[in-house]
């Protein structure tokens, strides 16, 4: 692999959870510049891949690709703050595949999240001998304009991708065999049979697993017949085709454990009504980038239902569609964090936007007054109050939010900031060259 360093700070880090969920991120082309995706390492050995693309702004948007190597809410976090500490981004992205809420989307669907929230979160109390959950959602939400940009993207996706797409689900040729046998017919005797049920020996393991029909001789059990004959009142004329290829923007929920639970979706719909997907990851990345003021767009690709019925077949294709999609709406949605290529970087090779921090410094004031104690002292001294400074644990993500409140308005601004920590460290290097860059602007 080449080692090509992006310099300066980045458009936009995209983490992925899993190697399988990246890789379909590199196949996205459209839009790409003529040096395509680049892998390099880094100076820590983490695998990374960047490339550049045309957008909606007029300046190309430079992507950095990972994956964090392990599902789950912790591990993406980690990854993430690793990487925008060392490399500060103007926007987190997440790709990869969720679990989608049956009967109100498809298999190879992507879900754009306007909510994100860990469904688990909360407390487990006791009453009269029986265990209840009692959920503390704090939700995570883009900003109004990026949900309009969004709803945009759903209604023009397209693309050659599409054509990877399995054609029909395991679920549509189950109800087609249900309805034949139901019929008094032999599915395999039938013309159309190769094309209507192409993955028979699956389909008829999953019917056995449904209890629809008896192993001995494939004939319906009693509770294939009624869900059979069920199905034919809906839709008398014969099953319908699977529908095509949609986007949607709606609430993803987060929890910590792989779902296999066919009543997870109406048990989340009583607090979340318009829930359409599960996974592991974006609620913990919607938290880092409200934090470090930094906006998070996850798009996932409904892989399976959340149940035991899984459709293996949809898990690469649900994977690319969501890389796909993302770097669409990133493309198509720069002018919403993108800044001018002369205000990229400043003479001290730090970011001058104020949506990106200056790392070197928020490393000297994190070690330096690590402790919320330590920074609400400092910020009253100059001139602010101590409500406006959080009880963050995390010494970097409490100077990074103290940082961008000093760049957006606040009574302490980044001079009187500076010039107040001075008093404590009179020949810090990294102070003195910030107050030199600050005078310059």
């Amino acid at each position: 692999m080449n080692s090509v360093p992006v310099k300066g700070s980045l458009d936009v880090l995209l983490i992925c959870a899993l190697q399988d969920e990246y890789k379909q991120v590199l196949t996205v082309s459209e839009g790409i510049t003529s040096d395509g995706w680049i892998e390099s390492t880094d100076d820590e050995g983490w695998t990374i891949a960047d490339a550049s693309f045309e957008s909606n702004s007029g300046s190309p948007i430079t992507i950095r690709a990972t994956w964090a190597s392990n599902m789950g809410r912790e591990s993406a976090q980690a990854t993430a703050s690793l990487f925008i500490h060392k490399q500060p981004s103007r926007c987190i992205a997440m790709s990869g595949i969720c679990a989608g809420r049956r009967d109100k989307l498809s298999l190879g669907d992507v879900i754009f999240a306007d909510r994100m929230w860990s469904y688990d979160s909360g407390k487990l109390v006791l009453e009269d001998g029986i265990e209840h959950f009692q959920g503390d959602q704090m939700q995570y939400r883009p900003r109004p304009v990026w949900v309009q940009r969004m709803q945009q993207i759903v209604a023009s996706s397209h693309g050659d991708w599409l054509s990877l797409r399995p054609s029909l689900p395991l679920e549509y040729q189950e109800e087609w065999v249900l309805r034949k046998l139901y019929e008094d017919e032999v599915p395999a005797n039938l013309p159309d049979f190769n094309n209507e049920c192409p993955n028979w020996g699956d389909v008829l393991k999953r019917l056995w697993k449904r209890e629809w029909v008896n192993e001995g001789d494939i004939t319906l059990t009693d509770e294939g017949k009624e869900t059979a004959r069920k199905n034919k009142l809906l839709y008398p004329g014969k099953v319908p085709a699977p529908l095509n290829f949609q986007a949607h923007v709606a609430p993803i929920a987060t929890g910590a454990q792989v779902t296999e639970d066919e009543g997870v979706f109406p048990k989340l719909a009583e607090s979340m009504r318009k829930v359409l997907g599960i996974e592991m990851e974006a609620s913990a990345l919607a938290a880092l980038g409200d934090i470090l003021d930094v906006p998070v767009v996850v798009a996932k690709g409904v892989s399976d239902f959340g149940d035991a019925f899984k459709d293996d077949r949809y898990r690469d294709f649900a994977a690319k569609a969501s890389a796909e999609c993302l770097i669409q709406f990133l493309r198509n949605s720069a002018d919403l964090y993108q800044i001018t290529n002369s205000e990229r970087n400043n003479s001290f090779g730090e970011p001058s936007n104020v949506t990106v921090v200056p790392t070197v410094l928020i490393e000297a004031l994190a070690e330096e007054y690590p402790d919320p104690v330590h920074a609400r002292a400092l910020w009253e001294r100059a001139g602010g109050k101590a409500s406006e400074v959080e009880n963050i644990s995390r010494p970097k993500d409490l100077w990074q939010k103290l940082w961008k409140r000093s760049m957006q308005g606040a009574q302490v601004t980044p001079k009187i900031l500076l010039q107040t920590a001075l008093e404590d460290m009179p020949n810090s290097p990294v102070l003195l060259k910030h107050l030199e860059i600050l005078a310059q602007h």
